[in-house]
């Protein structure tokens, strides 16, 4: 005997089957979504508070990490997410999560390493970053000749940090621009403490050192700055101009040398040179250089004159 089964549950039947022909009909994608939370030390926390808010459907999701800091969301369906990751004591990160593809089967997804950095992490770059901001400003506030209203400046960025070496090195010339010699030594030495190899702190030294009639200081600042920036013209000139001060004529003149070696049109180092030479009885050498220093001093009109008159009297002991 032949079943009769009516119109009505033969179209329900149909449409049965055709739900289970057609992928996702009438069902959700799944993904299977893991991860980690970890700290600026890339240390794994734990408790971290992941929540998650399809935003399409607003149907949220929420999970703490495990003591490795992994967390695991099985079974999402495909959408958009905004997601949060929240730990007392770390600053909230937010990120969207874009798994928009429908998939026939479980689609694995790791996500990278989510970092949270400590508030005291965060506080500190701020505060890095304002203090910044003041050291540029008190730079240009000295290169505009204000050199009290940056040194009020650089005050209240040393008391919220005092082993900041650039508003120390910048204290530093805020007083050697006033000519206070003795103010400037005390941040200049607080560089050289707190950054060793920064020759521009040690030239400094110097030029205080030597204004203040310290030679020997002054030669020692002199002698470090030159082993860390060699290349620095005024660091040898100065050194001669101190040993040629206390008649050392020999090491003065190695060192205009030196100067000239680096910076060959110079005028001062070859005046200096040639005055060397002069001292040595070396005349004929002398007058090259001072002739040379004429030249560089073109715009200079005493200091031309000035040349003019030693070139004479040296042209003239050369005759005898």
């Amino acid at each position: 005997m032949r079943d009769r089964t009516s119109p009505l549950i033969e179209t329900i039947i149909l449409l049965f089957c055709l739900g289970l022909a057609l992928p996702g009909f009438g069902q959700y994608r799944e993904y299977n979504i893991t991860g980690k939370v970890v700290d600026t030390q890339k240390r794994p926390l734990e408790g971290v508070e992941i929540s998650l808010r399809d935003i399409a459907t607003s149907r949220s999701y929420n999970l703490k990490s495990k003591k490795d800091g992994s967390f695991r969301f099985a079974g999402l369906p495909h959408g958009v997410y905004k997601v949060a990751f929240k730990k007392e004591g770390f600053a909230v990160k937010e990120d969207e999560w874009r798994f928009e593809t429908p998939q026939d089967t479980m689609q694995k997804v790791e996500i990278p390493d989510v970092v949270l950095a400590a508030q005291e992490v965060i506080q500190e770059a701020q505060r890095m970053k304002e203090a910044a901001a003041g050291v540029k400003e008190s730079a240009e506030m000295i290169r505009q000749g204000d050199y009290d209203g940056a040194l009020v400046k650089l005050k209240a960025i040393l008391e919220k940090d005092p082993n900041d070496s650039n508003a120390y090195y910048l204290t530093g010339m805020a007083y050697l621009k006033k000519r206070m010699w003795p103010e400037a030594v005390a941040p200049f030495l607080r560089v050289t403490e707190l950054s060793p190899k920064f020759a521009a702190a040690y030239y400094q030294l110097g030029v205080c050192h030597q204004q203040m009639k310290e030679n020997e200081k002054a030669l020692l600042d002199y002698q470090k700055a030159m082993e860390l920036d060699p290349a620095n013209p005024d660091i040898p000139y100065n050194s001669g101009l101190i040993l040629f001060g206390l008649n050392r004529i020999d090491e003065s003149l190695a060192l205009f040398e030196k100067t000239l070696s680096l910076k060959p049109d110079d005028p001062a180092a070859l005046e200096m040179a040639g005055r060397c030479y002069i001292h040595q009885a070396n005349f004929q050498k002398a007058l090259d250089y001072l002739e040379k220093a004429k030249t560089g001093y073109a715009a200079d009109a005493d200091r031309v004159k000035f040349l003019d008159e030693l070139i004479s009297k040296l042209k003239e002991q050369i005759k005898k």
